[in-house]
């Protein structure tokens, strides 16, 4: 079972490649390198629209990349535990459906609203907008809402609403209760109903699954 930390970690990872850029076009609306030999250089040479292109690429190229090596770094070795039985537990899948896009809703907000409606030249803006932004991670963070994180879907992951059990299905019959509705993070895209799945509990209602 997670703790915390690695919550955190999956926030902030989230919310970097924002705070990249507006760290960029504070330093950029403020000319603090304006007239450095590389700055002027880039200036007549590449141009400003093209250096803001491709820096746009490379920040979003690095956050890809760092999104794909954080999610390895904390399912790598839950892959591999589970599938040598160290951990975990049997479940049956019983039904599943992807989760809303509505459900992100909040997350692409706060990602996209601070690019287009603040004026990233004063400090006292790009203060208060990162500080919102830690208050916004804490919130994820003490309501276990790590199913709404993109990063899942970076690292070829996949986010489902489910119903599991490990009951059978007589059982569930005289006790329905026995099912668990959660939420399931598992690499397939297409989950076989017949099979028994290897189960561990991430956070609150959120498990983490792979095949048997």
């Amino acid at each position: 079972m997670w703790g915390k930390r690695e919550q955190v970690i999956l926030w902030t990872t989230s919310y970097l490649p924002l705070i990249l850029i507006m760290l960029y076009r504070f330093i950029d609306g403020n000319n603090f390198f304006k007239n450095t030999k590389w700055a002027l250089w880039l200036k007549r040479n590449i141009g400003k629209e093209l250096f803001e292109f491709f820096l746009i690429l490379l920040i979003i190229t690095f956050s890809l990349l760092l999104f794909r090596l954080i999610t390895n770094w904390l399912f790598n070795d839950f892959d591999d535990q589970l599938k040598m039985r160290r951990i975990g537990r049997s479940y049956s899948v019983r039904k599943y459906q992807k989760i809303s896009v509505n459900d992100y809703s909040f997350f692409l907000i706060t990602l996209l609203l601070p690019l287009f409606s603040i004026d990233n030249k004063s400090v006292v803006n790009l203060v208060v907008t990162l500080f919102i932004i830690i208050v916004i991670i804490v919130i994820y963070v003490k309501t276990d809402s790590i199913s709404i994180c993109p990063l899942f879907f970076t690292s070829g992951r996949n986010v489902y609403r489910a119903e599991i059990s490990d009951q059978t299905k007589e059982i569930e019959k005289v006790n329905p209760l026995v099912r668990l509705d959660v939420i399931i993070i598992i690499k397939e895209r297409t989950l076989d109903l017949n099979n028994k799945f290897r189960v561990q509990k991430l956070v609150a209602n959120v498990y983490y699954l792979t095949t048997s």
